[in-house]
Order: structure tokens, then C-alpha cells, then sequence
């Protein structure tokens, strides 16, 4: 059965999904197993993952992003697999499931995603985004050694600027290797670090380990995007990552994401 067929289908058919990408912590993780989503409706989401879920699990998890969107915990079925091949990330689609009402923050928050120029008139998240106040900054600091990558997240930032209102200035300031990144670290506060795990002079896990250690910085969200599969996943999750991206990923998805949750529609 492939993920047009069955209930996986009829689920995306029946529901609108919107694009967001989100860190996905399941209730029995094990060996700090962390996926994340591609796509997100009211009532299902395709989680990217290469755990051999089967048709028919039930599985509890929680869906957030670092410093923006608290957890909000779900169960859910899955409804079919893809594969690996095709150009499309491994994963499953996933059928939420409980009582009335049980999933109702995620129904807010994708209607929030989806109306985000419309007027809000929707009840209050349950577990709110935090708010930005006017004039202040949302800072990332990319700690990226490829020229190439840093190009392309510049380039999804300025997308981001270009559609923004002006109540809130969203920075991003480049670092190419770990010992870079700490002299900026130390001198300027930040909302979130992304980085690459492979970098000359400090590599990523060394810079984890020391953000986390530092008493300033130990609590600034975490994203790795990286080449490397599960052992690479698993190194930067130990170290103190919050989220794990397999390169290659779409990062105008992710800079998407950030600014949709900072309430920015694209």
C-alpha cells in the first residue's frame, strides 16, 4: 500500500496540511531517538523517520521547536510508510487519534499557520508561543563551514525580512567553525544556534558541550544540521542538541517554520 491508499490518503485529503518543520520526542524514546515532521494537519502529520514503525502502531509522542513552540503531546496511528528511494525523506504518515478535544492545541496552532493574515479570532493555545515584543530581535547565530549552506539560509532570512512587518527585527549572524561561534557567543546573546556537527578548529559537538556547560548559554536552543545518519543524530543529541536535521534538508522549510511561529506568514 503506498501513502496515497488507505487511511493515510483519505486523512490528507480530508484535512488541509500546511508545511512546518517540528521536533517530534517520542513518550518511550530510547537512545535520544528524535525525528522531526515535514507536514502538519489537524488531524495527521508525516513524521521523517527511519524507525521501523509498522501500519497499525499506535504511538504517543509530542510535537515542538526549540524556544518557540512549548510541546504539545499527541497519540497517534500510523497509517502508512514510505520508503526509502524516490527523492522523498523516509517516514511514515501518522493519523491523530484520542477523545474529543485531546488534539485541540494542535488544531489551533495549524489554523494559526494557515490564517496568519486573517483576523485571529481562535481561543488561546494551550501551551502559547511565546510572545515578541515589539522592536526587540530574534537572533540565530549559523555556525556553518560551507559557503554554500550559509548562502542559502542568507538567502531564506532576507525572504523572511522581506515579508515581515517591522515590529520585529529577526538577525542572523555567521560563524564558519566552533571557535568562531563561542567568541560570538561570548560577547552577544542569541535565541537559537544552528549549526553543522563537521567543522575546522572546534567541531560541533565541542561547541555543544560548552554552551551547555556555560552558565550564560547552557539554556539557547540547539539545531544540528548534518551529513551524518543515526550515529551522527545520536552523538549531537548526547552532547545537548535539541533537534537533529539530516543534510540534505530544505532549509527554506526550517527559516519558514522560525518565522511562521514568530508569527510571520510567507
Amino acid at each position: 500500500m503506498n501513502e496515497e491508499e488507505g487511511t493515510g490518503g483519505a486523512e490528507r485529503r480530508k484535512f488541509r496540511r500546511t508545511d512546518v518543520m517540528l521536533k517530534v520526542r517520542y513518550a518511550a524514546a530510547r537512545d535520544f531517538l528524535v525525528d522531526y515532521t515535514e507536514n502538519v494537519s489537524s488531524g495527521g502529520l508525516f513524521i521523517a523517520t527511519e524507525e521501523p514503525f509498522s501500519e497499525g502502531d499506535i504511538i504517543d509522542f509530542e510535537i515542538s521547536f526549540p524556544g518557540l513552540l512549548s510541546p504539545i503531546p499527541l497519540s497517534g496511528r500510523v497509517t502508512w510508510r514510505r520508503p526509502a528511494g524516490g527523492g522523498e525523506p523516509v517516514g511514515i504518515g501518522v493519523e491523530v487519534i484520542g477523545e474529543p478535544g485531546d488534539h485541540r492545541p494542535l488544531s489551533v496552532l495549524v489554523t494559526r499557520l494557515q490564517q496568519q493574515d486573517e483576523p485571529q479570532d481562535t481561543p488561546p493555545l494551550q501551551r502559547p508561543l511565546p510572545p515578541v515584543a515589539e522592536g526587540e530581535s530574534f537572533r540565530v547565530l549559523l555556525v556553518e563551514d560551507n559557503v554554500v549552506v550559509r548562502d542559502m539560509f542568507r538567502y531564506g532570512i532576507q525572504k523572511l525580512l522581506r515579508s515581515r512587518d517591522n515590529s520585529m527585527d529577526f538577525v542572523v549572524c555567521e560563524a564558519e567553525n566552533g571557535s568562531d561561534a563561542w567568541k560570538l557567543l561570548e560577547q552577544e546573546s542569541f535565541n537559537l544556534i544552528v549549526l553543522d556537527l563537521y567543522m575546522p578548529v572546534m567541531d560541533g559537538k565541542q561547541l555543544i558541550k560548552r554552551v551547555r556547560e556555560t552558565p550564560a548559554t547552557k539554556d539557547i536552543p540547539i539545531i544540528v544540521v548534518s551529513s551524518g545518519g543515526d550515529e551522527d543524530r545520536r552523538r549531537a543529541l548526547q552532547a545537548g542538541a535539541d533537534m537533529f536535521l539530516a543534510k540534505p534538508i530544505k532549509l527554506r522549510q526550517l527559516v519558514e517554520t522560525i518565522g511562521r511561529l514568530l508569527g510571520n506568514d510567507f
